[in-house]
């Protein structure tokens, strides 16, 4: 009878909230025991388990090997006893057979093929696991299932002592590897448990690369042993810089850390003679954070900043291969980006003091706690590419600023980016908004109209081969017109509020629709369902113009926002915004245009990106 109340209470509270989007049957679970909020704040009842991670690396550049020693304490802050653990070894993609989607360069390559990530031994509360016993042990591919002698209660914790080892890959790897012979970035590292939630239990999606990851909130002690003729960048802050740095170079460390203008750790010239570092073990230290990465290199420049406004004091590193010269604009780029973030989007403040941008991989960016690994791009090439002229400075910082949002989503917000990436590559994506577009195309763009572009509310990974266009391009999309139909101010307020309830914890996407109607006391379902759950596409075109009025039909359903550019016959050109509201409840909507009758043309312009077919965008007027 209690159940059947409870149930009886949700449903009723979604009928008066006007809640009438499609829940599965797990999220419907979760808010009948109590766990999420139909208002979109956090339950009284809501749980997340937490670990804390003593790491140990051992790295041989020459032999491309790590060597780890992991203690691990657990927290079962859930109401469930716990039978197994479940260990995730994203490595294990290397293995021969094992299932890869990836976008990067890597994807089937046989010569990335490694062992994996081997685990030498496993301990639980002091006794060894027999790994090749499957009552105790069992491989799933990049997940390790560790079954437990004893349930793990509630409100408990466990110890667990591990070693391993694995193979860095070469030349093509996804995400994290080496770059050249002596440089490499290394994330994924480590045996990290996997999160256990109030809707899915534990997450054993299998990782192919085609998606990305969920983690966490965690603590981590580090210690990265290295050659002494090497540098190491990690995800935060070096613990014994005094130990580490020889004194020149640590006058130069100090000296950035309270700096506004770029200083040079390490330089061409230490490069050429040649560097070795007071000691070889680097220590770090990191709470509250939801994983850890680091990067060496023997032959990286290394260039250091502070930045410094109401937010706080934030301490910039980039690290990049001399022959990219364009890099060296890295770091005022980091800095352009902490001024939009802290003024214009997010207006919150930025979560990491200490944050280094390394030059590892080709193709893109990666984004981790405190860091990021991303291409070096160059404005000559840009230019070439674009026919107008762009700067080294234009060029790196659209990727600048994409990674470092990412520290907002999903390290702040704890995104389960495997079944929901739009909810941080597209925010990733929409912050571009906020600096000029290098790439503004009047171009159509088909490619996002084809069938396989599936609702955003299904699952990442389950789309391996066409996930980033739902992730980056109609994430994006959404998060652009939200923006225009809310207008600044009220986004704002949402934005703040949805970020105040959820940073530190595990916001699903009804936690975000939930916040954004409660916040701004609107009733958007109308706008969730066209973008998130329904079918459609980003396409607007222009119907006709007869007297003043003009019609624009919605060809793809997506409740877009858009601007409509007027030439007059004297060559004057104004504009006027139209919000994503017309489409409420219609797909053609009927504009009155002022003084029709001097207008020469008119062309439709969709905010925030390009039209599915252009070619019904421009109205030339005889």
């Amino acid at each position: 009878m209690k159940k059947q109340f409870l149930l009886l209470l949700v449903l009723s509270g979604w009928a008066a909230t006007g809640q009438n989007l499609y829940f599965p049957l797990e999220y419907k679970q979760a808010y009948e025991n109590g766990t999420r909020s139909l208002d979109g704040k956090v339950s009284d009842k809501y749980w997340q388990n937490r670990a804390s991670y003593d790491l140990k690396a051992k790295i041989d550049p020459a032999g491309k090997l790590l060597e780890g020693q992991a203690q691990i304490t657990y927290y079962n802050e859930s109401p469930d006893s716990l039978d197994y653990l479940v260990i995730q070894a994203y490595h294990n993609l290397y293995r021969p057979g094992a299932a890869k989607a990836g976008f990067f360069n890597g994807g089937s390559n046989d010569d990335l093929l490694t062992d994996g990530m081997v685990i030498d031994k496993i301990e639980v509360e002091g006794k060894r696991i027999r790994l090749k016993d499957e009552e105790q042990f069992v491989d799933m591919g990049t997940n390790y299932q560790v079954f437990l002698k004893s349930p793990m209660p509630p409100n408990s914790e466990i110890q667990l002592a591990i070693d391993w080892h694995y193979t860095i890959p070469g030349e093509g790897f996804e995400r994290s590897g080496a770059i050249d012979n002596t440089s490499m970035f290394i994330a994924y590292w480590y045996p990290e448990i996997a999160v256990y939630d109030d809707l899915h239990t534990w997450d054993v999606v299998t990782y192919d690369a085609s998606s990305e990851f969920y983690h966490d909130v965690s603590d981590y002690k580090v210690q990265v042993e290295a050659p002494s003729n090497f540098a190491v960048w990690a995800s935060s802050p070096l613990l014994n810089s005094e130990e580490v740095l020889p004194q020149k170079l640590l006058d130069r460390y100090k000296k950035a850390a309270e700096s506004n203008s770029k200083v040079t750790i390490i330089g061409q010239e230490e490069i050429d003679k040649g560097f070795k570092m007071k000691s070889n073990i680097w220590k770090y230290e990191a709470k509250g954070f939801r994983d850890f990465a680091f990067a060496l290199s023997d032959h990286f420049i290394w260039e250091a900043s502070s930045y410094e406004d109401v937010f706080g004091k934030f301490f910039l590193h980039s690290a990049y291969n001399p022959d990219n010269k364009g890099f060296a604009t890295v770091l005022d780029g980091q800095k352009k980006s902490l001024e939009v973030f802290h003024t214009q989007f997010p207006k919150h403040p930025f979560p990491y003091q200490h944050f280094t941008i390394f030059n590892g991989l080709e193709g893109g960016g990666m984004e981790f706690p405190g860091m990021a690994n991303d291409e070096a791009n160059s404005g000559a090439e840009f230019s070439e590419y674009l026919g107008k002229e762009v700067s080294d400075f234009e060029a790196n910082l659209g990727l600048t600023l994409h990674e470092m949002y990412h520290m907002y989503f999903p390290f702040l917000m704890g995104i389960n980016e495997k079944r929901y990436g739009w909810m941080d590559e597209g925010w990733a994506d929409f912050a571009d908004y906020f600096i000029p577009d290098i790439y503004e195309s009047d171009n159509s763009n088909e490619y996002i109209g084809r069938h396989w572009v599936v609702p955003l509310m299904v699952p990442t990974y389950t789309r391996p081969n066409h996930s980033w266009i739902n992730s980056y391009t109609i994430g994006s999309y959404s998060y652009y017109s939200l923006y225009h139909l809310l207008g600044e101010e009220l986004f704002d307020r949402c934005m703040k509020d949805y970020i105040q309830r959820w940073e530190g914890k595990h916001p699903t996407p009804y936690d975000y629709f939930f916040t954004f109607n409660d916040a701004s006391g609107m009733d958007l379902n109308w706008f969730w369902q066209k973008w998130y759950f329904d079918f459609g596409y980003a396409d607007l075109g222009i119907v006709g113009l007869e007297g003043n009025k003009l019609t624009i039909k919605n060809e793809g359903g997506r409740p877009l926002a858009f601007e409509l550019v007027y030439t007059d016959k004297d060559g004057k050109v104004s504009s006027e915004a139209i919000s994503p509201a017309v489409w409420n409840g219609a797909n053609t909507y009927i504009h009155s245009v002022e003084n029709s009758k001097n207008v020469a043309s008119i062309k439709l312009k969709i905010l925030g990106g390009s039209d599915v077919l252009a070619e019904n965008n421009l109205l030339e007027l005889n």
